[in-house]
């Protein structure tokens, strides 16, 4: 006989599955959201499920009055949400928690995060949600303004989201990327960028370095449907400056070059890099780090 499944509780949801030690959190999004203590964000309408760093929970937002039917109803080609915070209308959040949370911030390694990226892109398909939604905050399963459904207690390996609607891979446009894709277009864009940066900026400091990159992650988040957050964006500009100003050395820088030109890659002309390091230097980083204060 199989044992019933224990289900996810408000204390759990708290205690468990919310990661941010200060998430962000808001009663209303046209009054802004700022950082506050967690005991102070957990009696918000909507909160930070995951850290900038780290992704411990998949969300998907379903726009549509039949949401927790979509989430929950049997036969379905998705695994069981761990939770779905409904509005009146029906509208909702979907999320699924993460046994093990994603890097988002390490340019090295990006292979989990795109699988993330295709992991989410699966579930949206399955319940179709909303392609705009940013990601960042969702609906707080224990506040009164939603009913909330819980799920299993147990959290889930990223494998075991995979469903039939999950791709192989995604698209690379920045017009085109939402939710993770933002972060994995973001790394892919800024850090090939980055690498053929390196040779013209290597003598000069790794604060005009860390600035350089920041103004191109900055020039690609604007691209996106959603842009994602000043944080997310700083976070991702360090992780990839700091790689590159560590580890490129002119041996690797040439070795590099070479491969590239092995495998037919384009030569880019002087002219053209400074065309590109212009245009992404015109951006005022200090004016986006006072915004974002």
């Amino acid at each position: 006989m199989t044992s019933p499944t224990t289900l996810l509780t408000d204390g759990q949801w708290a205690d468990d599955v919310l990661l941010p030690y200060r998430p962000y959190a808001t009663d209303d999004f046209e009054r802004g959201q700022r950082r506050r203590s967690r005991e102070t964000a957990l009696t918000m309408r909507y909160i930070e499920h995951s850290p900038h760093a780290l992704l411990g929970s998949i969300v998907v937002d379903c726009d549509h009055p039949d949401a927790a039917m979509r989430a929950f109803e049997r036969p379905r080609d998705h695994p069981t949400p761990s939770w779905v915070a409904q509005s009146p209308s029906g509208r909702a959040h979907i999320g699924w928690w993460l046994a093990s949370p994603v890097c988002r911030t390490d340019s090295a390694k990006l292979q989990p995060l795109r699988f993330a990226q295709r992991v989410e892109a699966g579930l949206r398909a399955c319940v179709d949600g909303d392609f705009a939604y940013g990601g960042q905050l969702t609906k707080n399963p224990i506040h009164p303004s939603w009913e909330t459904i819980y799920g299993p207690s147990e959290p889930y390996e990223l494998r075991d989201l995979v469903t039939v609607h999950t791709p192989r891979q995604m698209p690379r446009r920045p017009d085109r990327a939402a939710g993770l894709g933002r972060n994995v277009t973001m790394f892919d864009t800024a850090r090939v960028w980055a690498y053929g940066q390196w040779w013209s900026h290597r003598e000069g400091t790794a604060r005009a370095w860390d600035q350089l990159i920041l103004q191109r992650c900055h020039a690609v988040n604007t691209e996106f449907g959603v842009p994602l957050p000043f944080v997310e964006v700083r976070a991702t500009a360090q992780s990839i400056s700091r790689w590159v100003w560590r580890n490129f050395t002119e041996e690797k820088y040439r070795a590099r070059q070479a491969e590239a030109g092995r495998r037919g890659g384009k030569v880019v002309s002087p002219a053209k890099r400074e065309a590109n390091r212009k245009r992404a230097t015109k951006i005022d980083v200090n004016a986006l780090m006072e915004a974002a204060l």
